[in-house]
C-alpha cells in the first residue's frame, strides 16, 4: 500500500473514533438530563405530597397554618401555625423551618415565635433549633398525626435529637392580677432519646413576681426581682413526666421511678427593694415519683373547680382531700440542698436603719414517702452587736403519715361526729430534733425597761451558750408519743453582777461567775406490761452536783394514749407507783456553801462544817426516834451530810401491783401512812 492510501485509512479510523466518542457524550448528556428531569419531577411530586400531608396533619388536629411550603431541597416551611390541645391549651408558632430525615441527611428544625398558652400560664420561645432529629415520615405521622392512637408519653419516646437549643425561654402567668415572669437564657438539651434527656443546661435567668404587702385589694404591691446563675440537670425522664400528667397508674406501676437526676442551680439572688435574699447554690441528687390513680391534669382540674372545700358534703369533701393527699403521695424520694443562704432585711419593729442579717451555710432536706429528715449547718442571725448562732440543727424520723391518715378520717365526718373526733390523731410523729453549738448575745430587755429612767445606765446584755440539745418524741399511739427524751448538755449562763434573781444571786454569792447546767428526761411506755418506765429525770451543774430520779409506774393502759379526754382522765385513777430511785450527788456545792457560811460568821471551814453536821445529825436522830422505820434512811442521810458524795434512796412497793392513786389521795394529809406499804434502801458513798 502507498503512503497516500495509508494516510487516508488513518483519517477514516480517527473520524470514526471521534464520531463514536461524540455519540457517548451525547448519551451521557441525555442521561444526566433525564436524571435531572426525573429528580425534578420527583422533588416536585415530593413537594406536593409533603405540603398536602403536613396540611392534613395540622387540620386533623384542629389546627391551621397561614402557609405550608416545601422546597426542592427537602425543607418544609410553615408560617402562622395554630394548634389547639386537648386540655384547652393552644400552641401558636410564627414560623417553622425544617427538614425530615432523607437518605443520608438527618432531620433538623428551626422554630420562631413559639407561644404555648395553658390554664397555668404562658410559655414563649422566640427561637429554638433542633439538631440531628429523627424526623422520618413514619415518625412524624405517629408523633403529630391526628389519627395516631399513641399516648403523649409514647409520642415523646419517639422523639430523638442530638441537641435542642434556645437563646431564651419565658414563663409567665397572672396571679392575683399581677404578672409573674421567669426567663431562662441559653437553654440547651442534649442526648434526647427514648423519652429521656441526658443533659440540660441554662447559662442563667431572671424573674419578677408581684408581692401584695397590704393584705387587701387595691393595696401596694412590690415587685420582687431576681437573677439565677448556671442551671444544670441530668437524666430527665420526659416520657415518664408526661405519663404522670396524662395517664393513671397501670398494673405494672407498683414502684416509684426516677424523674430527675442530679440538678444544680447556682447564684440565686432576689430583692424587693428593701430586703435581699440569696443562695450560692441549690442542688438535688434527684427525684423519684409514683404514678397517680388518676392523671395529674384531671386531679388539678377537679381541685381548681372547688372554691370552698369546707362547705362540701362529707363524701365530696373526703374525695377532694383524697386528691390533695394523692398529689403529696406522688413523691417517693426527693432531696434538696441549699448552700450559702443570705438574708438582709429591715427590722420589722425596729428603728429606721436597723437591719437583720441571716446566713446559713447549708440546709438539706430529704423526703422518703411521708418521712422527712433535715439538717441545718452554720446559722448566724444578728442585728448590730446582737446575734444568735447555731452550729448544727437537725430533725430525723419526722413523719406526717398519721396526720394525713387522721385528716382522711376527719374530713369524712359530719359536724356532730367531728365533735367526738380524737384530734390528737392529727399530730405527726415528731421524731428527733437535735441542736448543737448554740451561742447568743442579746440585750436584756427586762433590765433595760426597769432602768429606763436611770441616767447614765449601761445597757445590760444576756449571754448564753448550749453545747447540745435533743428532743425525741417517738412511737406515737393515736398521735401521743409513748417514748420521750428531752436532754440538754452544758447550758452556760454567765451570772453578771446586776442579776438579782434567785437562785442566781445566791450562786454568785457562793463564788460562781457562771453556771453550766445539764438535764435529761427520758421515759417509755411498756405496752405488754402496761407500765411507764421512767428511765431518768435528772439535772446537774458543773462544780455544783445534781440529782436523778428513775422509777416504774403500773396500770398505764392504752386508754392513757387514746386521745379520748374522758378515757384519759379515767385512766389516771388506774396508775400505781411500783418503784422509785433517787440519787443526789455533790460536786462542790456543799464545800462552797460551807466556805461562804464560815466567812459570813467569822469561822473556819472545819468549824462551820462541824457545826452544820452536828445540827443536822441531831435533827435527823430526833426524827428517827419518832419513826424508827426510817432509821436506815436517816443514817445514810447523816453520813452524806457529814461527807457529801453520793446519796441513793430506793423505795419499792411491797405489793407487786404498786400503790394506787386513791391510796396516795388518802395519805396526802399524812404520808407516813404509806411506810408500811413500801421497803426502803439507802446508801451514802
Amino acid at each position: 500500500m502507498g503512503r497516500g492510501e495509508a494516510g487516508s485509512g488513518r483519517t477514516i479510523v480517527v473520524g470514526q473514533a471521534e464520531a463514536a466518542t461524540g455519540k457517548k457524550r451525547r448519551k451521557a448528556l441525555w442521561a444526566a438530563v433525564a436524571v435531572i428531569a426525573i429528580t425534578a419531577a420527583g422533588m416536585a411530586c415530593y413537594k406536593t405530597i409533603v405540603e398536602k400531608r403536613v396540611s392534613r396533619m395540622i387540620a386533623e388536629r384542629g389546627g391551621k397554618a397561614g402557609s405550608v411550603e416545601a422546597d426542592f431541597l427537602g425543607r418544609i416551611h410553615l408560617r402562622d401555625v395554630a394548634l389547639p390541645l386537648k386540655d384547652g391549651s393552644d400552641v401558636r408558632i410564627a414560623a417553622v423551618d425544617g427538614r425530615p430525615s432523607i437518605f443520608f441527611l438527618q432531620g433538623m428544625l428551626e422554630v420562631s415565635g413559639l407561644e404555648l398558652k395553658t390554664a397555668f400560664g404562658t410559655v414563649s420561645v422566640p427561637r429554638a433549633v433542633v439538631e440531628e432529629a429523627d424526623f422520618d415520615r413514619g415518625t412524624l405521622e405517629q408523633m403529630f398525626g391526628g389519627k395516631s392512637e399513641l399516648s403523649i408519653s409514647k409520642r415523646v419516646e419517639l422523639f430523638t435529637a442530638r441537641r435542642i437549643s434556645a437563646p431564651e425561654i419565658v414563663f409567665a402567668q397572672i396571679v392575683a392580677g399581677t404578672e409573674q415572669k421567669l426567663i431562662y437564657r441559653n437553654v440547651v438539651s442534649e442526648g434526647i432519646a427514648d423519652g429521656r434527656i441526658a443533659r440540660y443546661s441554662a447559662s442563667g435567668g431572671s424573674f419578677e413576681v408581684g408581692v401584695d404587702r397590704s393584705g387587701g385589694e387595691g393595696g401596694r404591691k412590690n415587685r420582687v426581682a431576681g437573677s439565677i446563675g448556671a442551671v444544670t440537670a441530668q437524666d430527665i425522664d420526659a416520657a415518664y413526666l408526661a405519663r404522670l400528667y396524662t395517664e393513671k397508674a397501670g398494673s405494672d406501676d407498683n414502684e416509684a421511678k426516677p424523674v430527675y437526676g442530679p440538678i444544680s442551680v447556682k447564684d440565686i439572688a432576689f430583692s424587693d427593694g428593701e430586703a435581699s435574699f440569696g443562695y450560692d447554690e441549690v442542688r438535688s441528687s434527684g427525684f423519684s415519683m409514683r404514678m397517680p390513680a388518676e392523671p395529674l391534669v384531671e386531679t388539678l382540674k377537679k381541685l381548681k373547680s372547688v372554691s370552698a372545700p369546707d362547705q362540701l358534703p362529707p363524701a365530696e369533701r373526703q374525695a377532694y382531700f383524697n386528691r390533695v393527699f394523692s398529689i403529696i403521695d406522688m413523691t417517693k424520694k426527693a432531696d434538696i440542698e441549699m448552700l450559702g443562704l443570705t438574708i438582709d432585711a429591715p427590722m420589722k419593729d425596729g428603728d429606721e436603719g436597723e437591719r437583720i442579717k441571716v446566713s446559713i451555710d447549708r440546709l438539706a432536706l430529704e423526703v422518703d414517702g411521708r418521712k422527712l429528715d433535715g439538717t441545718l449547718n452554720g446559722l448566724s442571725m444578728g442585728e448590730g452587736a446582737d446575734y444568735v448562732k447555731v452550729s448544727e440543727a437537725s430533725i430525723s424520723g419526722f413523719s406526717w403519715n398519721s396526720t394525713l391518715e387522721g385528716l382522711q378520717r376527719m374530713v369524712a365526718l359530719d359536724e356532730q361526729q367531728r365533735e367526738r373526733f380524737a384530734f390528737t390523731t392529727l399530730l405527726p410523729e415528731f421524731g428527733t430534733v437535735r441542736l448543737a453549738g448554740l451561742d447568743a448575745d442579746l440585750p436584756d430587755t427586762e433590765t433595760e425597761d426597769a432602768e429606763s429612767d436611770t441616767q447614765d445606765s449601761v445597757p445590760r446584755r444576756v449571754r448564753f451558750s448550749l453545747k447540745d440539745y435533743e428532743l425525741a418524741l417517738t412511737k406515737p399511739r393515736n398521735g401521743i408519743p409513748t417514748d420521750i427524751r428531752i436532754r440538754y448538755q452544758d447550758l452556760t449562763l454567765p451570772i453578771p453582777e446586776h442579776m438579782h434573781d434567785e437562785p442566781f444571786a445566791q450562786l454568785r454569792n457562793l463564788g460562781f461567775n457562771e453556771v453550766v447546767l445539764s438535764s435529761n428526761i427520758e421515759a417509755a411506755w411498756d405496752d405488754p406490761n402496761q407500765t411507764l418506765v421512767i428511765k431518768d429525770i435528772s439535772a446537774r451543774g458543773k462544780d455544783i452536783g445534781g440529782f436523778s430520779l428513775s422509777g416504774l409506774l403500773g396500770g398505764v393502759s392504752g386508754d392513757f394514749f387514746s386521745g379520748d379526754e374522758a378515757k384519759m382522765r379515767a385512766a389516771l385513777f388506774g396508775l400505781t407507783a411500783r418503784e422509785a430511785k433517787l440519787k443526789i450527788e455533790d460536786k462542790g456545792l456543799a464545800a462552797k456553801a460551807i466556805k461562804a457560811y464560815a466567812e459570813q460568821n467569822d469561822m473556819t471551814e472545819d468549824q462551820a462544817r462541824g457545826m452544820l453536821t452536828m445540827t443536822a445529825s441531831v435533827a435527823l436522830q430526833q426524827f428517827a426516834a419518832q419513826e424508827p422505820r426510817l432509821q436506815d434512811v436517816l443514817d445514810a442521810a447523816s453520813q452524806f451530810i457529814a461527807k457529801p458524795g453520793m446519796f441513793t434512796l430506793t423505795v419499792k412497793s411491797k405489793s407487786a401491783n404498786g400503790i394506787g392513786a386513791l391510796e396516795f389521795a388518802v395519805a396526802s394529809q399524812n404520808p407516813l401512812l404509806l411506810l408500811d406499804r413500801v421497803d426502803f434502801e439507802a446508801t451514802a458513798e
